[in-house]
Formats: C-alpha cells, sequence, structure tokens
C-alpha cells in the first residue's frame, strides 16, 4: 500500500503548532513521507532540531516535483499566499493535470484568502480546504484541547472524495473538537471566536471591582465561578480536566455571571445566525472557547494573560479589533453592571445589552476581516 506523501510549505510557528496533526496521519513514516520546507535558513538547525521529519529551505517546485506528496500543507505567511498559490502551486498542479497524475489535497492554515480562491485559481477539480486550529493546547500542564474548536472550510462548488474529506476532518482532531463550515463563513466564524477572548476581561473586572469594594477576588476564583456558570449551557466531559467552583462568590456575583455568561453567548450566537453559520457548530465554538479563556484565567496571572493579549493582538489585526470595539463604554457598561447586581439592583433589560454588546464585537472583527480581505 503506497505510504500517503505530505509536503509542507511554509514551515513556520503555525505549521509547527499542528505537529500532533503530522503524528497522528503518518505514525511511524513521519520521518520518510513528510517534508517541510522553511523560506528562509533563519532558525533552521532549531526547526530541524524539533522536526521529526527533514526540513529543507526554498526551492518548492522542485521538492514537490521530486516528492509528489498526496497532501500539501500550506502554512506560508498570509501576504505570501497569493504569490506562493499562483506562482508555484497552480503551475505544478498543471504540470500533474498534462501529465494525467493525481492531484495533492490541499489544506490552507490562514483565515484568508478564503477557500474559494483555491476553487478558482487552482481549477475545480483540487480538493482544497482552509484550515484554523485551536491555539489553546495546553495550560499549565493542563491537557484542553478538546475544550477548544477547530474548523475546517471546503467549497460548496467541490465534491469532495469520501475518503479525502474524512481525511481532513480527522486531521485536525489533535487540535481540538473539529467543525466544518461552507468556504465564505471563516471570516465570520473565526470573530465570532475573538469574541470570546473578551471572558478576560469579565474576569478583570470581577476582580477590580470586588477590590474597589474592599473584597479581594483572585482570578482563579472569578474564572471558576464564571466556568460553573458556563455549565447551564456547556457540560461535556472536556471541561472536567480542570475543576472549577463558585465558593468564592456570594449570590449576587453568581447571578452577574450567570446572567453575563448566557448574555454574551446568545449576543455572539444571534451574530452568527445572521452570517447564516449553523447554530450547532456556532454554539460549540463559542461556548468551548468562552470555557477555554475562564480556564486560562484560572491557572494563569493577570499579567502572563495581558502579556499573551499583547503578543496575539497584532496592529490592525482580529484580536485588536475585537479589543477596540469592547473597551471603553462597552468595558465601562458591564463595571457599571456588576456594581449595580452587587448592590442588588438588576434591571430587566440587562441580559439584552449585554447580548447587544456580542453582538458589536462579533460583528466588528468580521466587517474588519471582510474589509481586509478586499483590500487584499
Amino acid at each position: 500500500m503506497k505510504k500517503t506523501e505530505v509536503v509542507i510549505v511554509g514551515l513556520g510557528f503555525l505549521a509547527t503548532y499542528i505537529m500532533p496533526c503530522y503524528e497522528k496521519l503518518m505514525g511511524e513514516d513521519i520521518g520518510a513521507h513528510v517534508l517541510g520546507i522553511k523560506g528562509s535558513d533563519r532558525g533552521l538547525a532549531e526547526k530541524r532540531a524539533v522536526c521529526p521529519f527533514p526540513v529543507e529551505v526554498g526551492n518548492v517546485d522542485r521538492h514537490l516535483r521530486e516528492r509528489r506528496p498526496d497532501l500539501i500543507v500550506l502554512a506560508v505567511k498570509p501576504d505570501q499566499i497569493r504569490g506562493m498559490t499562483e506562482g508555484t502551486l497552480a503551475p505544478y498542479y498543471q504540470m500533474l493535470r498534462e501529465n494525467k497524475e493525481p492531484l495533492p489535497d490541499l489544506y490552507s492554515f490562514a483565515p484568508s484568502p478564503s477557500v474559494d480562491y483555491y476553487y478558482d485559481t487552482l481549477g475545480p477539480d483540487v480538493n482544497a480546504a482552509n484550515m484554523i486550529p485551536n491555539m489553546v493546547r495546553e495550560i499549565e500542564g493542563v491537557h484542553v484541547a478538546p475544550v477548544g474548536v477547530s474548523f475546517v472550510a471546503f467549497d460548496p462548488r467541490r465534491a469532495w472524495p469520501e475518503e479525502n474529506k474524512r481525511r481532513a476532518m480527522e486531521f485536525m482532531t489533535p487540535t481540538g473538537a473539529v467543525v466544518e463550515i461552507d468556504g465564505d463563513k471563516a471570516i465570520p466564524f473565526l470573530a465570532a471566536q475573538v469574541a470570546g477572548h473578551m471572558m478576560f476581561e469579565f474576569n478583570y473586572i470581577v476582580q477590580d471591582v470586588e477590590k474597589a469594594r474592599g473584597q479581594e477576588m483572585t482570578l482563579a476564583q472569578s474564572a471558576s465561578a464564571f466556568r460553573c456558570a458556563l455549565r447551564k449551557w456547556f457540560s461535556e466531559d472536556c471541561t472536567k480536566v480542570l475543576p472549577c467552583g463558585n465558593e468564592a462568590a456570594g449570590d449576587r456575583l453568581r447571578a452577574f455571571m450567570e446572567l453575563t455568561q448566557g448574555a454574551w453567548r446568545q449576543g455572539v450566537l444571534r451574530f452568527a445566525k445572521t452570517e447564516g453559520i449553523p447554530e450547532q457548530a456556532a454554539d460549540r465554538m463559542i461556548c468551548g472557547t468562552m470555557e477555554t479563556f475562564h480556564m486560562e484565567a484560572q491557572l494563569e496571572p493577570r499579567e502572563i494573560l495581558v502579556q499573551n493579549t499583547k503578543n496575539h493582538a497584532t496592529p490592525g489585526g482580529y484580536l485588536e479589533m475585537g479589543l477596540k470595539t469592547f473597551y471603553g463604554k462597552n468595558y465601562d457598561f458591564i463595571t457599571e453592571l456588576l456594581n449595580r447586581y452587587l448592590d442588588g439592583k438588576p434591571q430587566a433589560d440587562d441580559g439584552e445589552k449585554v447580548a447587544q454588546i456580542a453582538f458589536q464585537v462579533a460583528k466588528a472583527v468580521s466587517d474588519h476581516g471582510k474589509q481586509m480581505v478586499k483590500k487584499d
């Protein structure tokens, strides 16, 4: 039986992060049947030290022609995708067609360009998919990958052979629960995921308000209590890897937590519905993402969370837009809301207002992402 041949084009952080995916797919054959290609020799020795397969620099076309892979993993930098696709991959696929050779599947690890770009550029006979992995695998030694969601986007115009599609879906399973979405939903789906990052801010607000009122509450305590509130909507077995409790929260704080978790989920779900994202996939992603960020807040100190956010909120990126939309009057409203709840003064429309903020955050990120694609 012929072994699957894999070529990874762009062996940077992301392509290395999904190492468990290659290992699951290839098993003991990984060293002989996988090749990684870096764009430059910077960090080459370090990359070769951590990869259980050969790592080369450049000459993508030559390596493709020599290897004749069954699967190409495309993980170059976003601004290099079109150049690599049109300048190297398209001619390679055309050569295979002319020789009447099988065409390799293509997994692109970027939300844009969307998967229809590959259909239009490489041809309707190519199995191409966008894949976005859950990027939280382990927190302080706790394996949390199954809590988060990874997604695979296919172009509905292309009917994949059943075996190839099964392989594509299973490829991502080491990174999280895998859901399938249509190709034009990748950006709004990612935007809904970004909205879950605001759970850090909810924990900061609780800690700051309690401190201002003369009460000390750690992030571990608040995040644990938020997770208990979230159990009303999300209680899969994967959440049990890290125990949670709400003993440190009084009745009024618990009521605030249950209200905000339910309303935030509802607001992002409402956004997902406007984008035509299937509710089951959206709900699993929203709840899993909220849970994951609360887990991080439960296990790591605030200064680490703040630094991680700075590292990930690249200028002009998705997370930066989400944070900009949440801070200011929205952050202030949640702070005021908590104070009112602790004073025993909830209002009937509080949940709707929180849901509207969640909707605004997700929509702002999605609109920003779509605008970035237009500029590209």
